[in-house]
């Protein structure tokens, strides 16, 4: 037969507390929010402040589970006959597992089964943590847990279900997300499930998700990959070669933050500028180049070729070739 009890527990002392001492024992005396005068024994904590020794808020519940052994467990009920029920469902699963009726495997799933949603997620982007996954992952994984979870109106593990998913993921196709996007929130899902599944975890039988369809990510594309035009690859190079400078001359504290007022030295400016010329790969030739689809970007006297687009044919690599021997000192010369 189980029973139920209080545990003791220490708290610091409320605000305006008073010591007293009664017949040699210390007692906190204060009032509390309701503006009841409450007392409680003193004891002394390990960093020496004095704390309150008081009850917990909920019961605890101590029976013998199915493998024989003496367990404590939490009900998380303050009411007394509410955790009496808890503790008669506990007894009786042991009961069952003592019989042969649910393996201890299968207990243990039970009892994870009627926990909040939100604590095995919890747990989960941990275990994430704890294999080295970078917090953006982490971030995005638990943001899109938990907007599955919420539309889908999941409150417990299980009532996790694959027909609640795939109507969630039909209604955000009409909504015009990307597939891409849907394919992601799906496979968070699966992840998860996957692991509340594992044999090691044992928080479910099995995964509830499995089979789902994904989504046909190139018959939704959202951003198309190109080539870059010549004004953009020029932009870009102009960046490039101006930034060493930029970051310089840029003033990172005080009144005047963000403002480009460093006082550099000259050779300490050279150097920048020589090398923003090697980062941008560019001293812009004096000529216009002849040839369509084609940068000339020739650096230190030698000759070199920006493509703006594919070359796969033997005539344009010849003529690539033919043009960057004809280069010298930023001219074009025939040969």
């Amino acid at each position: 037969m189980g029973s139920l009890f209080k545990k003791t527990v220490t708290r610091p002392l409320p605000p305006g507390a008073e010591i007293v001492t009664r017949q040699g024992a210390r007692l906190a005396r204060w009032r509390d929010g309701k503006g009841k005068l409450r007392t409680a024994p003193v004891t002394t904590g390990q960093n020496g402040a004095d704390r309150i020794r008081d009850e917990s808020g909920t019961y605890v519940g101590r029976y013998r589970d199915g493998n024989g052994l003496i367990v404590e467990v939490s009900t998380g009920c303050r009411d007394k006959t509410a955790a009496q029920s808890v503790l008669a469902d506990l007894e009786r699963q042991a009961e069952k597992v003592r019989a042969g009726l649910l393996t201890p495997a299968e207990a243990r799933i039970s009892e994870h089964l009627g926990k909040p949603i939100a604590e095995h997620v919890d747990a989960y982007i941990e275990s994430m943590e704890a294999r080295g996954v970078v917090k953006m992952h982490r971030d995005n994984v638990h943001s899109q847990l938990m907007r599955v979870i919420e539309d889908c109106g999941f409150a417990r593990i299980s009532e996790l279900n694959r027909e609640a998913l795939e109507r969630w993921l039909g209604n955000e196709t009409r909504a015009d997300r990307s597939a891409r996007s849907r394919n992601a929130h799906r496979a968070a899902m699966i992840a998860f499930c996957n692991w509340c599944a594992d044999p090691t975890i044992g928080r479910m039988i099995s995964n509830p998700f499995r089979g789902v369809p994904k989504a046909d990510e190139k018959a939704d594309p959202r951003r198309r990959r190109r080539s870059m035009t010549e004004s953009e690859l020029t932009r870009l190079l102009e960046v490039a070669r101006r930034r060493p400078m930029v970051e310089a001359l840029t003033v990172r504290r005080g009144k005047r933050k963000g403002e480009q007022y460093a006082d550099l030295r000259p050779e300490t400016r050279q150097g920048l500028d020589l090398l923003g010329m090697e980062r941008a790969l560019t001293n812009w030739c004096r000529l216009v180049f002849p040839f369509q689809d084609w940068v000339f970007c020739p650096w230190r006297g030698s000759g070199r070729l920006c493509c703006l687009g594919p070359c796969n044919s033997r005539a344009g690599r010849r003529r690539m070739y033919a043009v960057d021997r004809s280069i010298r000192n930023s001219w074009l010369y025939r040969d």
